[in-house]
């Protein structure tokens, strides 16, 4: 035999109403779409950032690698071959170009689906079931099976119309709370490694072009200077390695960061806000 459940209480009651009153407001309004779409417009011109540093390193990582490569070291039959060392990097950022293309297609994707929710038809539909639902339990009795009907369109509408901002809303919140000083630590390293090796790039093309106003004796000091620098290989190829392998970590740092705030966060908040719905609206007023 099921269990008879008792009528709402008044302050029950009291309660949905206002918070009914509350979400139809904040549904005209648009206060959370507003706050949401500046949210995901922020996080959509980092992605766009961190897409436009990718291409920016990954082309001058190939600079480099044409530029170093094509250098003799005073015809001493040694040859520095970085391309070996930053080639596993130019793969990766050439991979993390592709998953920040990905994420910003993601944050646009939330953009579009916000003028979605926001689509007017929606809050009227919205207001109409919470009004409806309100005014059976506010009456009491009736027809018992209207009022579960109104109450689970009720719960669909909210979700429809709240779940995109709100889950906009909370993953900004935990990017600003976790994520930020990790985007900005990754970011700022990886614009020094690009400078670091474009300064290479351009140093390496000076030192390989002789001027044409070069006498013999600037060239054999040029000679002897590149001589010396390119014989110390070792130290020449330690630098490339740490330069790859903090690039390397740099990289995964974002792409950690962007998967995220642009597919987990809105995904796992959306999930969570459905379950609530579901879950705490039927049993305010069953």
């Amino acid at each position: 035999m099921m269990p008879v459940r008792s009528p709402p209480s008044r302050r029950q009651l009291v309660v949905a109403t206002v918070a009914a009153l509350v979400a139809v407001a904040l549904a005209a309004l648009g206060t959370l779409d507003s706050w949401a779409r500046r949210e995901v417009d922020a996080a959509l011109g980092r992605a766009l950032l961190a897409f436009a540093l990718a291409r920016g390193l990954n082309g001058v990582i190939s600079v480099v690698q044409g530029t170093q490569v094509a250098l003799e070291p005073g015809g001493l039959g040694v040859t520095l071959t970085p391309g070996e060392i930053l080639d596993p990097v130019n793969d990766l950022v050439e991979q993390f170009s592709t998953v920040m293309l990905v994420a910003s297609a993601s944050l646009g994707l939330q953009k579009l689906l916000l003028g979605i929710s926001a689509w007017w038809p929606l809050t009227l539909l919205m207001a109409l079931a919470l009004a409806g639902w309100i005014a059976l339990a506010w009456r009491g009795g009736g027809d018992s099976r209207a009022r579960q009907w109104l109450r689970a369109l009720a719960v669909v509408l909210l979700a429809l119309r709240f779940a995109v901002p709100l889950a906009a809303l909370t993953s900004e919140a935990a990017y600003r709370l976790f994520l930020a000083p990790e985007f900005e630590a990754s970011t700022s390293q990886l614009e020094g490694a690009r400078s670091g090796l474009a300064e290479r790039a351009d140093a390496a093309a000076q030192a390989a072009q002789p001027t044409p106003d070069e006498s013999l004796l600037d060239r054999a000091n040029r000679w002897l200077a590149e001589t010396r620098e390119t014989l110390d290989l070792k130290a020449r190829l330690a630098d490339l390695q740490q330069i790859a392998a903090d690039t390397t970590r740099n990289v995964i740092d974002l792409i950690a960061v962007f998967v995220l705030q642009s597919v987990l966060f809105p995904l796992a908040f959306a999930w969570v806000a459905w379950r609530a719905l579901t879950r705490w609206l039927p049993r305010s007023l069953a």
